[in-house]
């Protein structure tokens, strides 16, 4: 039973909270208190409460009694394991590994050394499966040759036709290129920023090889970057100058891009920004809406109020009679209720 009237420390919270990385459930447990209380007290002493992703870090890091790095991942793989071998080494899930390489912003297909353990493997593999055989190994490697090439050619187009795609495809292809200059070893606490942005570089066209042109890129703190935000430092002018290409070139790319309207099927021009727009104007879009309105609507019987049959109507319309005769009579009906 929880003891509501014990207080902890202020000390001895912020060593097994904030030094020793303990959960809350654990001190409640230790002090036999409620969880609620041990928040209280936290708030109490102006100590942030973690979010539920540190929580679960710091039990997972805690468990495993060693904290699990990026850098210490790094060192393992250039030692020449693999992931797989490093996630064995610390006992835990491959994924594990993965996440905490993506959170530091590797990417090991972007990393000289690791292509290189992975083409030594290949070819050590290579030579031991296709050893009776040569000639199947010409095959073999021959193949292998072609659809790396496709590959390459695939992804430097995807790179190329990015930003007439949606925003996150156009941000991870700048960021990759990005890493294919600055690589992904860098100064801690460091990070790439584009002056020109990757925001400004979205909504006015510019594809990714250009926006990530050494030209456009510098390492910043991480708190400089965060200050800037999507502002950009240079003119989309200065950018294509400073590339070597004509800066006006996306411009007409993007005067050319047009679709269908979906209501009259009218050629309209687009750009990125509103790249989801489905008419050529608010009067088709709002006349779609309708005959979807009516297409929608179910078919009921009514009665004519004029001859007394039944006909069969959408129920969208409010239609009281069967015919036009039917409706000129019961307009004159009207009308002359209306003087009487």
């Amino acid at each position: 039973m929880a003891n509501p009237r014990f207080h902890i420390p202020e000390k001895e919270l912020i060593e097994l909270y904030v030094n020793q990385k303990l959960s809350i459930n654990t001190i409640s447990k230790m002090y036999n208190l409620h969880v609620n209380t041990v928040k209280k007290h936290l708030k109490e002493y102006n100590i942030p409460i973690r979010s539920k992703g540190e929580s679960l870090k710091n039990n997972f890091e805690n468990k495993l009694g060693v904290s699990l790095t990026a850098e210490k991942i790094m060192e393992k793989i250039n030692e020449g394991m693999f992931i797989y071998e490093v996630a064995e080494f610390y006992g835990v899930n491959r994924k594990s590994i993965t996440k905490r390489l993506k959170e530091a912003g590797i990417e090991l297909s972007q990393l000289e050394s690791h292509q290189k353990l992975m083409a030594e493997n290949n070819i050590k593999q290579g030579k031991e499966r296709w050893a009776n055989d040569p000639a199947l190994q010409k095959k073999h490697s021959e193949r292998l040759e072609e659809i790396n090439k496709r590959r390459s050619e695939e992804a430097n187009l995807r790179y190329e036709m990015a930003h007439l795609k949606s925003y996150g495809e156009y941000k991870k292809a700048c960021e990759r290129l990005a890493n294919r200059f600055y690589g992904t070893e860098r100064p801690e606490g460091m990070q790439i920023d584009h002056q020109y942005s990757i925001h400004d570089g979205y909504l006015n066209g510019v594809p990714a090889p250009i926006l990530s042109h050494p030209f456009n890129l510098r390492l910043v703190t991480a708190e400089e970057n965060n200050s800037k935000g999507t502002d950009s430092l240079i003119t989309l002018e200065e950018l294509y100058k400073g590339v070597g290409e004509p800066w006006d070139l996306t411009v007409r790319e993007i005067i050319r891009l047009t679709k269908p309207c979906k209501n009259c099927g009218k050629e309209f021009p687009y750009t990125n920004q509103h790249k989801h727009t489905k008419f050529c104007s608010k009067h088709c879009g709002a006349t779609y809406r309708y005959k979807q309105k009516v297409a929608n609507s179910k078919t009921v019987n009514r009665i004519c109020l004029i001859c007394g049959k039944s006909f069969q109507i959408k129920e969208i319309f409010k239609t009281a009679t069967c015919g036009r005769e039917c409706a000129a009579k019961h307009n004159r009906r009207g009308g002359k209720e209306a003087n009487f």
